[in-house]
């Protein structure tokens, strides 16, 4: 009996805003910085040079953000900063549930992969732990039956 996987959407907003901040931040900084040498004129000339470049690199790096569970493995986007993780349930030797983010061992490096799970609620980060130590075991008795 295979079990379902498990799907949660990330919210957009949850997973921009820090993004949004540092952007405004690094706004901010340049002008300060460029007022304070050139005046006015170099204020708007980094205001007008920046600004187009930080709404570009904002469209090309938002995206859907999310975190899918299946037979296959886990799969996640959490936040702007993040890239698209795949990993591969043959590939994982040891799984750490703490509070707030799972860790994730891998086989041969000893890497450690960390989801953070503060994007999704109490509720989901639950049902998501659970489903994962569902195929895990469901993975363990099919090698033990030799299947």
């Amino acid at each position: 009996m295979e079990k379902e996987g498990f799907y949660a959407k990330i919210p957009k907003k949850k997973a921009e805003l820090p993004a949004v901040i540092v952007l405004v931040i690094v706004m901010l900084i340049g002008f300060a910085f460029h007022y304070d040498f050139f005046g006015w004129k170099g204020g708007f000339i980094w205001a007008g040079i920046a600004l187009p470049l930080l709404m570009w690199l904002y469209q090309w790096r938002s995206g859907e953000y999310f975190v899918k569970v299946d037979e296959d493995g886990i799969a996640w986007r959490e936040h702007f900063f993040s890239n698209y993780t795949f990993i591969p349930w043959k590939y994982v030797q040891r799984i750490d549930y703490l509070v707030y983010e799972i860790n994730f061992m891998l086989k041969e490096t000893a890497q450690v992969v960390c989801f953070a799970t503060s994007g999704l609620t109490d509720e989901e980060a639950e049902e998501m732990k659970q489903r994962i130590s569902d195929i895990i075991q469901e993975r363990l008795e099919k090698e033990n039956n030799g299947i």
